[in-house]
């Protein structure tokens, strides 16, 4: 097994939901009115991508289009018959199995409806966004309807994401008409903010012969979740066809948000903000990660002969560090922005926050316990500033305590094309003898919300294989333990918070590894280096930024 026991067994209430919600959905009366629900949400979607002013209103500081609450309430009010009906079905008739799921989730209800969510804390946010993405409709319906590897494109935004019932299935060649029930839990960039969780249909149809529509709407109203703080009303997106297997995206996000006390503050400004989950993020992501796939996909015939250097490298080594760069992001998002943190324990430390995990078998990570700690921080500074002086490699000795008083120098730069701060770099740390060194690979990048500095160790044998042209694939079996930062802008960008986190391992003896223990303590020591690392490192980005406090 990859996990201590108590991974295995925490969260019982929400998997019962999700269990109870995926044999719901099979029961003829829950599924008719799923597919009503889903075929009416798809038509609005359609109808909101395709509409103009009045219905869109630029906001300029944004830079993206917001929707005007009051002419869509005019407008598609009446749009929703399918969910009057659901009403008057839980109103009058028995809804003895929502109510069994209520008293398993412990949330106070009326009819089948959670009563906290309809408060005066209750906001919606919707916005829309337009990409051109290097991928056909089809094969972008096809990732969107698998689970995996949406969830894949978009770790920065999915913490967690399971596809609980297939009500109706198309195929690879033609996804008319494919419809299922999923749960997704979404994140913003702060570990100190609980990742949301929604239970929603998803449904694709093809509305001509060169455009798909790929539509969300959220269950709660048929099935109370435990976490009722954000609902998902219409969202999804147009794809349409251009020449040379490009597509247009027009992605429409919008969803009600409950603001509650539980909610920490540095991330109640984002999310009031409406850009923790707009359609620019999510747009911004999907045009990111298939620019990547586009380069990776481009001339892929190895080259093994070509000596790396800044002006450039060879395919295999570019390849290479592109798949390690990728899969050590996706572990960054994974560990950093999913829930099941703790306190760290630590005086003065509240809000610095840890998870360990036992690995046996993973094969990303060497075998022992992996600890990942992290925080957020406010700082008085730009975040552009904050990002670049992060970016930059020659700064990296003012904040990096493995690297103070050693030589830094960026060996490979691969940057987009379509956005010159998305990055992956190769940074090599030296003693002025070389007689110790280590080499990073490092990815930055952005998704409208925040800008991310991603970096993980690789021993100097290994990177300079990948750099001699060694296969892709061989970048599969190297470790990667992925630490960074995530800087978001706040109080309409005279500051930022800053999101901090490592990831380190504790080894373990064999005996150990063969028999984990159920709940895993770590060694006071470990504690004490887990908390210096975060606390020096803040402290030496807040002296090299902030000179003067």
């Amino acid at each position: 097994m990859n996990t201590c026991f108590d991974h295995v067994i925490k969260h019982k209430i929400e998997r019962a939901s999700d269990l109870l919600v995926s044999v719901s959905a099979h029961a003829d009366i829950h599924k008719t009115k799923m597919i009503d629900l889903a075929f009416t949400a798809s038509e609005e979607l359609r109808l909101m991508a395709q509409e103009r002013e009045p219905l869109w209103i630029f906001d300029v500081d944004k830079g993206s289009e917001a929707l005007n609450m009051a002419e869509y309430n005019r407008r598609f009010a009446s749009l929703d018959p399918s969910l009057e009906q659901i009403i008057r079905f839980i109103t009058k008739g028995d809804p003895s199995d929502l109510s069994i799921l209520n008293e398993i989730n412990g949330l106070p209800s009326e009819n089948g409806f959670i009563s906290s969510c309809m408060t005066e804390n209750t906001n919606s946010e919707a916005s829309r966004a337009i990409g051109v993405v290097f991928r056909n409709p089809i094969s972008l319906v096809n990732m969107l309807m698998d689970v995996d590897k949406w969830s894949e494109i978009f770790s920065n935004i999915v913490s967690k994401a399971i596809n609980l019932a297939v009500l109706s299935a198309g195929n690879k060649e033609n996804p008319n008409g494919s419809m299922q029930v999923m749960m997704a839990e979404f994140h913003v960039p702060c570990p100190l903010a609980k990742a949301q969780k929604m239970y929603f249909v998803r449904y694709t149809r093809q509305i001509d012969s060169s455009t798909w529509v790929v539509a969300d709407v959220s269950l709660e109203a048929i099935f109370p979740t435990p976490s009722p703080a954000c609902q998902r009303k219409p969202s999804g997106c147009i794809i349409q066809a251009l020449q040379d297997g490009l597509s247009v995206v027009t992605w429409v996000e919008h969803n009600t948000v409950l603001y509650n006390d539980v909610v920490h503050y540095m991330s109640k400004g984002l999310l009031r903000s409406g850009s923790a989950f707009s359609a620019k993020r999510w747009i911004s992501s999907l045009e990111r990660q298939y620019d990547r796939i586009a380069t990776l996909e481009a001339n892929n015939v190895s080259t093994s002969s070509n000596i790396p250097s800044k002006e450039g490298i060879g395919i295999g080594a570019r390849n290479g560090l592109l798949k390690l760069a990728a899969r050590m992001v996706r572990r960054f998002n994974s560990n950093i922005f999913s829930n099941g943190w703790r306190a760290l324990g630590v005086a003065g430390a509240e809000e610095i926050m840890i998870k360990t995990r036992c690995n046996v078998d993973d094969p990303e990570i060497p075998a022992g316990v992996a600890v990942t700690i992290a925080t957020s921080v406010w700082l008085p500074a730009k975040h552009i500033d904050v990002f670049s002086f992060l970016q930059n490699e020659q700064n990296r000795n003012k904040w990096d305590i493995l690297s103070d008083g050693l030589e830094i120098e960026e060996v490979i730069r691969i940057s987009s094309a379509r956005n010159s701060t998305d990055s992956v770099s190769v940074i090599s740390v030296q003693s002025s003898s070389a007689r110790r060194g280590i080499t990073y690979l490092q990815e930055s990048f952005s998704d409208s919300t925040a800008h991310y500095v991603v970096y993980s160790p690789v021993d100097v044998p290994t990177m300079h294989h990948i750099l001699q042209g060694g296969s892709a694939e061989d970048s599969e079996g190297i470790y990667i333990l992925p630490s960074g930062f995530a800087v978001i802008p706040y109080e309409d960008g005279k500051a930022t918070v800053l999101s901090v986190a490592f990831e380190v391992m504790e080894l373990m003896d064999q005996q150990q590894l063969i028999m984990p223990s159920q709940d895993h303590q770590l060694s006071s020591q470990s504690l004490f280096v887990a908390y210096s690392l975060v606390t020096e490192t803040i402290s030496r980005i807040r002296t090299a930024l902030l000179p003067k406090l």
